[in-house]
């Protein structure tokens, strides 16, 4: 947990962007054993639940069956991202001091420390490639970005100020990254080269742009658009340059974190909707809203991908 945040159910006003979440103990879930994680409704997601007191990563199919806990640990295991192959997930977790990377087989097995330093990392994320990894690393006053090797070696800094940069997000081509930032006053969408260069803002409003990713195909960024005022976030897309802004939610509250099935067609998102967060998905163009989880649990910060034969 990052101290110095502010907490507001399921987003945390600086650390949601960080991906860090107010939680507290609640009844255990539990999966249906008699249906297979074969990826019926287009592939597995994985995400983190607070189901068990603390925060610990689940996969299932993407209608929502074959639920299974992956982590079973008295620490927090949070911000889980599947591999491009769905073969491996990685994490962050702070089962051994403070928040580091760690990568799993997305059935659970061989979980390793990827990141080790005293530093906080936070929201990992994979190259399309699936040979790097990006995170973000915690300095109290300032977040930065970073990319590493899938196996943990060579770190390499890709942003420096007096900011917080998050979220960072490769594009499906590898030339881009898309990121988050208030280096200009209020959370806004940037982009830069993959070796971070010629960093460049894409959005410019009075209210926040958060969790922005890239459709399967370049061509789409679905993003939260979050009224620090009201607290409330709906779910937009636009087009890969800034313009043709959608609303994708109109329910009001907190709908955030979207991400993209792996044929573009629907969006895994969370939403308070229903009282609590829970995992929905949505057609790309808003349509057909169905909630996928159904726990007195927080469930959310999802990751889809396609199982590979």
């Amino acid at each position: 947990m990052v101290s110095q945040t502010v907490c507001r159910l399921g987003i945390v006003v600086t650390a949601c962007l960080l991906c860090f979440d107010c939680k507290q103990a609640t009844p255990q879930m539990g999966g249906n054993p008699s249906v297979p994680l074969d990826g019926r409704g287009g592939g597995i997601i994985t995400f983190y639940s607070d189901g068990n007191g603390n925060s610990d990563i689940y996969i299932m199919n993407a209608d929502g069956t074959a639920l299974k806990r992956l982590t079973t640990n008295n620490a927090d295991d949070q911000c889980p991202a599947i591999s491009p192959k769905a073969d491996k997930i990685i994490f962050l977790s702070n089962r051994d001091g403070n928040f580091e990377v760690y990568i799993m087989n997305s059935d659970g097995t061989d979980q390793k420390r990827l990141t080790h330093d005293s530093v906080t990392k936070e929201h990992p994320s994979w190259s399309p490639d699936g040979t790097r990894i990006y995170f973000m690393k915690d300095y109290s006053s300032r977040t930065e970005i970073w990319v590493m090797n899938a196996d943990g070696t060579n770190p390499v800094q890709l942003t420096n100020n007096q900011a917080r940069d998050v979220r960072p997000a490769l594009s499906p081509d590898g030339q881009k990254i898309l990121f988050g930032s208030n280096r200009d006053g209020n959370f806004e969408i940037y982009t830069m080269k993959s070796d971070g260069s010629d960093q460049k803002r894409l959005t410019n409003s009075a209210l926040w742009e958060v969790f922005p990713c890239w459709s399967p195909d370049g061509g789409k960024i679905a993003y939260g658009l979050f009224n620090n005022q009201t607290m409330g976030c709906e779910i937009h897309v636009m087009s890969a340059d800034g313009s043709d802004d959608v609303t994708l939610t109109h329910t009001g509250g907190v709908n955030e974190g979207p991400r993209w099935s792996p044929d573009g067609e629907e969006i895994v998102f969370q939403s308070d909707r229903d009282g609590n967060f829970e995992v929905y998905k949505m057609n790309k163009d808003g349509s057909h809203q169905q909630r996928l989880t159904h726990h007195s649990a927080w469930d959310g910060w999802t990751s889809w991908a396609i199982q590979s034969h």
